[in-house]
Protein backbone atom coordinates (compact mmCIF):
# COMPACT_ATOMS: atom_id res chain seq x y z
CA UNK A 1 0.00 0.00 0.00
CA UNK A 2 1.25 3.50 -0.83
CA UNK A 3 1.15 5.84 2.15
CA UNK A 4 2.48 9.08 3.70
CA UNK A 5 4.10 9.56 7.11
CA UNK A 6 4.67 12.51 9.40
CA UNK A 7 6.98 12.49 12.40
CA UNK A 8 7.51 14.89 15.30
CA UNK A 9 10.60 13.96 17.28
CA UNK A 10 11.23 16.18 20.30
CA UNK A 11 13.83 15.82 23.00
CA UNK A 12 11.40 13.91 25.24
CA UNK A 13 8.78 12.26 22.98
CA UNK A 14 8.59 10.95 19.43
CA UNK A 15 5.35 10.72 17.42
CA UNK A 16 4.49 9.07 14.12
CA UNK A 17 1.29 9.40 12.10
CA UNK A 18 0.44 7.73 8.78
CA UNK A 19 -2.24 8.15 6.11
CA UNK A 20 -3.06 6.44 2.84
CA UNK A 21 -3.25 8.11 -0.56
CA UNK A 22 -6.89 9.13 0.04
CA UNK A 23 -6.04 10.88 3.31
CA UNK A 24 -7.44 8.18 5.61
CA UNK A 25 -5.48 7.94 8.86
CA UNK A 26 -3.83 4.54 9.18
CA UNK A 27 -2.43 4.91 12.69
CA UNK A 28 -0.65 7.08 15.24
CA UNK A 29 2.24 5.93 17.43
CA UNK A 30 4.38 7.37 20.23
CA UNK A 31 7.73 6.55 21.78
CA UNK A 32 10.78 8.12 23.47
CA UNK A 33 12.23 11.15 21.71
CA UNK A 34 15.76 12.31 21.00
CA UNK A 35 17.71 15.35 19.88
CA UNK A 36 20.18 14.47 17.17
CA UNK A 37 22.63 17.26 18.00
CA UNK A 38 23.00 16.24 21.66
CA UNK A 39 22.06 12.54 21.65
CA UNK A 40 24.13 11.76 18.58
CA UNK A 41 23.62 9.50 15.60
CA UNK A 42 23.54 6.11 17.33
CA UNK A 43 20.95 6.97 19.96
CA UNK A 44 18.82 8.90 17.45
CA UNK A 45 18.99 5.99 15.00
CA UNK A 46 17.91 3.57 17.71
CA UNK A 47 14.99 5.76 18.87
CA UNK A 48 13.72 6.30 15.31
CA UNK A 49 13.91 2.63 14.42
CA UNK A 50 12.16 1.62 17.66
CA UNK A 51 9.27 3.93 16.80
CA UNK A 52 8.98 3.44 13.03
CA UNK A 53 9.70 -0.21 12.29
CA UNK A 54 7.23 -1.80 14.76
CA UNK A 55 4.53 0.64 13.57
CA UNK A 56 5.06 -0.32 9.94
CA UNK A 57 5.07 -3.99 10.84
CA UNK A 58 1.77 -3.62 12.72
CA UNK A 59 0.17 -1.90 9.72
CA UNK A 60 1.82 -4.31 7.25
CA UNK A 61 3.56 -1.44 5.41
CA UNK A 62 6.96 -1.31 3.74
CA UNK A 63 9.33 1.69 3.92
CA UNK A 64 9.87 1.47 0.16
CA UNK A 65 6.14 2.05 -0.47
CA UNK A 66 6.12 5.42 1.33
CA UNK A 67 5.26 8.24 -1.08
CA UNK A 68 6.51 10.92 1.30
CA UNK A 69 7.78 11.19 4.87
CA UNK A 70 8.37 14.51 6.63
CA UNK A 71 10.50 14.28 9.76
CA UNK A 72 10.32 17.29 12.08
CA UNK A 73 13.15 16.55 14.49
CA UNK A 74 14.81 18.31 17.38
CA UNK A 75 18.47 19.07 16.81
CA UNK A 76 18.53 19.41 13.01
CA UNK A 77 20.69 22.51 13.23
CA UNK A 78 22.87 22.19 10.14
CA UNK A 79 23.08 20.45 6.76
CA UNK A 80 25.25 17.84 8.48
CA UNK A 81 22.57 16.95 11.04
CA UNK A 82 19.92 16.96 8.31
CA UNK A 83 21.98 14.42 6.36
CA UNK A 84 22.38 12.28 9.49
CA UNK A 85 18.59 12.25 9.92
CA UNK A 86 18.01 11.40 6.28
CA UNK A 87 20.59 8.60 6.48
CA UNK A 88 18.68 7.02 9.38
CA UNK A 89 15.53 6.76 7.27
CA UNK A 90 17.26 5.73 4.08
CA UNK A 91 18.86 2.89 6.02
CA UNK A 92 15.38 1.76 7.05
CA UNK A 93 14.41 1.53 3.39
CA UNK A 94 12.70 4.87 2.68
CA UNK A 95 13.51 6.27 -0.77
CA UNK A 96 15.83 9.28 -0.61
CA UNK A 97 13.61 11.49 -2.81
CA UNK A 98 10.62 10.85 -0.51
CA UNK A 99 12.30 12.12 2.69
CA UNK A 100 12.06 15.65 4.00
CA UNK A 101 13.89 16.45 7.28
CA UNK A 102 13.49 19.80 9.04
CA UNK A 103 13.96 21.19 12.53
CA UNK A 104 10.85 20.61 14.64
CA UNK A 105 10.58 24.36 15.20
CA UNK A 106 11.15 25.43 11.59
CA UNK A 107 8.17 23.39 10.40
CA UNK A 108 5.71 25.95 11.80
CA UNK A 109 7.01 28.57 9.37
CA UNK A 110 5.01 26.75 6.71
CA UNK A 111 1.64 27.19 8.44
CA UNK A 112 0.98 30.35 6.44
CA UNK A 113 2.53 32.11 3.50
CA UNK A 114 4.54 35.27 4.07
CA UNK A 115 6.69 36.56 6.93
CA UNK A 116 6.34 34.79 10.27
CA UNK A 117 8.21 33.64 13.34
CA UNK A 118 7.92 30.67 15.65
CA UNK A 119 9.40 30.31 19.11
CA UNK A 120 9.45 26.89 20.73
CA UNK A 121 10.10 26.26 24.39
CA UNK A 122 9.83 22.57 25.15
CA UNK A 123 12.61 20.36 26.48
CA UNK A 124 14.88 22.81 24.62
CA UNK A 125 14.24 26.23 23.09
CA UNK A 126 14.75 27.88 19.71
CA UNK A 127 13.29 30.62 17.52
CA UNK A 128 12.96 30.79 13.73
CA UNK A 129 11.80 33.56 11.44
CA UNK A 130 11.17 33.86 7.71
CA UNK A 131 11.04 37.14 5.80
CA UNK A 132 9.06 38.12 2.68
CA UNK A 133 11.86 36.80 0.43
CA UNK A 134 11.79 33.39 2.08
CA UNK A 135 15.10 33.79 3.92
CA UNK A 136 15.12 31.90 7.21
CA UNK A 137 16.72 33.22 10.40
CA UNK A 138 17.41 31.28 13.56
CA UNK A 139 18.28 32.11 17.18
CA UNK A 140 19.20 29.72 19.98
CA UNK A 141 18.73 25.99 20.20
CA UNK A 142 22.46 25.25 20.30
CA UNK A 143 22.06 22.43 22.88
CA UNK A 144 21.42 22.85 26.59
CA UNK A 145 25.00 23.70 27.53
CA UNK A 146 25.38 26.64 25.14
CA UNK A 147 21.78 27.86 25.02
CA UNK A 148 18.24 26.38 25.34
CA UNK A 149 17.46 29.38 27.51
CA UNK A 150 13.86 29.58 28.73
CA UNK A 151 13.30 25.88 28.02
CA UNK A 152 11.92 23.15 30.26
CA UNK A 153 15.51 22.07 30.87
CA UNK A 154 16.44 25.64 31.84
CA UNK A 155 13.39 25.93 34.08
CA UNK A 156 14.05 22.55 35.69
CA UNK A 157 17.67 23.43 36.33
CA UNK A 158 16.75 26.79 37.87
CA UNK A 159 14.21 25.03 40.09
CA UNK A 160 16.84 22.55 41.23
CA UNK A 161 19.35 25.32 41.91
CA UNK A 162 16.87 27.27 44.00
CA UNK A 163 15.95 24.19 46.05
CA UNK A 164 19.66 23.54 46.58
CA UNK A 165 20.20 27.11 47.77
CA UNK A 166 17.33 26.69 50.21
CA UNK A 167 18.80 23.45 51.58
CA UNK A 168 22.15 25.24 51.83
CA UNK A 169 20.40 27.96 53.92
CA UNK A 170 21.25 30.67 51.41
CA UNK A 171 17.67 31.59 50.52
CA UNK A 172 14.08 30.76 51.48
CA UNK A 173 11.57 29.19 49.09
CA UNK A 174 9.53 26.80 51.26
CA UNK A 175 6.82 25.83 48.75
CA UNK A 176 9.20 25.19 45.87
CA UNK A 177 11.70 23.22 47.95
CA UNK A 178 9.02 21.03 49.53
CA UNK A 179 7.42 20.30 46.14
CA UNK A 180 10.79 19.58 44.58
CA UNK A 181 11.77 17.11 47.30
CA UNK A 182 8.38 15.37 47.14
CA UNK A 183 8.43 14.98 43.36
CA UNK A 184 12.12 14.18 42.94
CA UNK A 185 13.00 12.26 46.09
CA UNK A 186 16.12 14.44 46.30
CA UNK A 187 16.00 15.78 49.84
CA UNK A 188 19.68 16.56 50.52
CA UNK A 189 22.34 18.59 48.74
CA UNK A 190 24.41 15.45 48.30
CA UNK A 191 21.57 13.70 46.45
CA UNK A 192 20.97 16.73 44.22
CA UNK A 193 24.67 16.99 43.41
CA UNK A 194 24.85 13.29 42.50
CA UNK A 195 21.70 13.56 40.35
CA UNK A 196 23.07 16.52 38.36
CA UNK A 197 26.39 14.79 37.75
CA UNK A 198 24.61 11.68 36.49
CA UNK A 199 21.98 13.42 34.33
CA UNK A 200 23.50 16.68 33.08
CA UNK A 201 23.50 15.41 29.50
CA UNK A 202 20.03 13.91 29.74
CA UNK A 203 17.86 16.97 29.19
CA UNK A 204 14.52 15.27 29.72
CA UNK A 205 15.46 14.05 33.22
CA UNK A 206 16.04 17.62 34.40
CA UNK A 207 13.24 19.11 32.27
CA UNK A 208 10.65 17.02 34.15
CA UNK A 209 11.01 19.39 37.13
CA UNK A 210 9.93 22.39 35.04
CA UNK A 211 6.31 22.60 36.28
CA UNK A 212 7.32 22.72 39.96
CA UNK A 213 8.14 26.43 39.82
CA UNK A 214 4.72 27.19 38.31
CA UNK A 215 2.93 25.23 41.04
CA UNK A 216 4.99 26.95 43.74
CA UNK A 217 4.35 30.38 42.24
CA UNK A 218 0.61 29.76 42.44
CA UNK A 219 1.13 29.13 46.16
CA UNK A 220 2.70 32.57 46.53
CA UNK A 221 6.38 31.57 46.45
CA UNK A 222 8.10 34.80 45.35
CA UNK A 223 11.33 33.03 44.44
CA UNK A 224 9.42 30.70 42.12
CA UNK A 225 7.69 33.70 40.54
CA UNK A 226 11.14 35.12 39.84
CA UNK A 227 12.16 31.94 38.00
CA UNK A 228 9.09 32.13 35.77
CA UNK A 229 9.64 35.80 34.93
CA UNK A 230 13.29 35.08 34.14
CA UNK A 231 12.24 32.21 31.87
CA UNK A 232 9.73 34.44 30.04
CA UNK A 233 12.39 37.12 29.59
CA UNK A 234 14.78 34.59 28.05
CA UNK A 235 12.09 33.46 25.58
CA UNK A 236 11.26 37.06 24.71
CA UNK A 237 14.96 37.70 24.03
CA UNK A 238 14.97 34.85 21.48
CA UNK A 239 12.04 36.50 19.70
CA UNK A 240 13.58 39.98 19.85
CA UNK A 241 16.92 38.82 18.46
CA UNK A 242 15.27 36.87 15.63
CA UNK A 243 13.14 39.88 14.70
CA UNK A 244 16.29 42.02 14.59
CA UNK A 245 18.08 39.52 12.33
CA UNK A 246 15.08 39.42 9.99
CA UNK A 247 14.90 43.22 9.85
CA UNK A 248 11.53 43.45 11.58
CA UNK A 249 11.83 47.06 12.72
CA UNK A 250 8.75 48.89 13.97
CA UNK A 251 8.37 50.56 10.57
CA UNK A 252 8.68 47.27 8.69
CA UNK A 253 6.12 45.66 11.00
CA UNK A 254 3.58 48.35 10.09
CA UNK A 255 4.36 47.79 6.40
CA UNK A 256 3.99 44.02 6.75
CA UNK A 257 0.72 44.39 8.63
CA UNK A 258 -0.73 46.51 5.80
CA UNK A 259 -0.57 43.48 3.49
CA UNK A 260 -3.21 40.81 2.96
CA UNK A 261 -2.27 38.98 6.16
CA UNK A 262 -0.55 40.15 9.30
CA UNK A 263 2.80 38.55 10.07
CA UNK A 264 2.47 35.80 12.68
CA UNK A 265 4.37 34.72 15.73
CA UNK A 266 3.60 31.14 16.68
CA UNK A 267 4.16 29.88 20.23
CA UNK A 268 4.87 26.19 20.68
CA UNK A 269 6.36 23.66 23.11
CA UNK A 270 5.29 22.39 26.51
CA UNK A 271 6.48 25.47 28.43
CA UNK A 272 4.55 27.95 26.28
CA UNK A 273 1.48 25.77 25.78
CA UNK A 274 1.07 24.42 29.33
CA UNK A 275 2.53 27.18 31.50
CA UNK A 276 0.08 30.06 31.27
CA UNK A 277 2.13 32.32 33.56
CA UNK A 278 5.16 32.21 31.26
CA UNK A 279 3.03 32.37 28.10
CA UNK A 280 1.15 35.45 29.33
CA UNK A 281 4.41 37.20 30.22
CA UNK A 282 5.85 36.48 26.77
CA UNK A 283 2.69 37.64 24.97
CA UNK A 284 2.65 40.85 27.03
CA UNK A 285 6.22 41.68 26.02
CA UNK A 286 5.56 40.95 22.35
CA UNK A 287 2.44 43.12 22.23
CA UNK A 288 4.28 45.99 23.91
CA UNK A 289 7.11 46.02 21.37
CA UNK A 290 5.59 44.36 18.28
CA UNK A 291 1.86 45.29 18.35
CA UNK A 292 1.33 44.74 14.61
CA UNK A 293 2.12 41.03 14.80
CA UNK A 294 -0.50 38.36 15.52
CA UNK A 295 0.51 36.03 18.36
CA UNK A 296 -1.11 32.61 18.66
CA UNK A 297 -0.63 28.97 19.58
CA UNK A 298 -1.03 26.91 16.37
CA UNK A 299 -4.22 24.89 16.12
CA UNK A 300 -2.30 22.35 14.03
CA UNK A 301 0.27 20.24 15.86
CA UNK A 302 3.79 19.70 14.55
CA UNK A 303 2.84 16.08 13.90
CA UNK A 304 -0.19 16.94 11.77
CA UNK A 305 1.75 19.65 9.95
CA UNK A 306 4.53 17.16 9.17
CA UNK A 307 1.96 14.73 7.79
CA UNK A 308 0.44 17.49 5.65
CA UNK A 309 3.86 18.46 4.25
CA UNK A 310 4.64 14.79 3.59
CA UNK A 311 1.70 14.74 1.20
CA UNK A 312 3.27 17.59 -0.80
CA UNK A 313 6.66 15.97 -1.33
CA UNK A 314 5.45 14.49 -4.63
Amino acid sequence: MNYYAGMDIGGTNGRLKLKDGDGNILGEFTGPGCSINTDGYDKSRSRCRELVLPALKELELNPSDCMGICVAASGIDSPGYEKMCRDIFEEMGFKSDCIRAVNDCEIFLYLKEGPSMVVVSGTGSICYGIDAKGTIYRTGGWNHILSDEGSAFYLGMQTMRLAAEDLDERTKCPYLTRMFMEKSGLDTLEKIDLFVNEHLFDKSEIARFSMIACEAAKQGDSQAEGILKDCAEKIWKLIEDTARKAGWTRQSQVSLASGKEKPHLWLWGSVLVKNEIIRDEVVKRVRQVMPEIDVAVPETSALNLALMLAGKIR
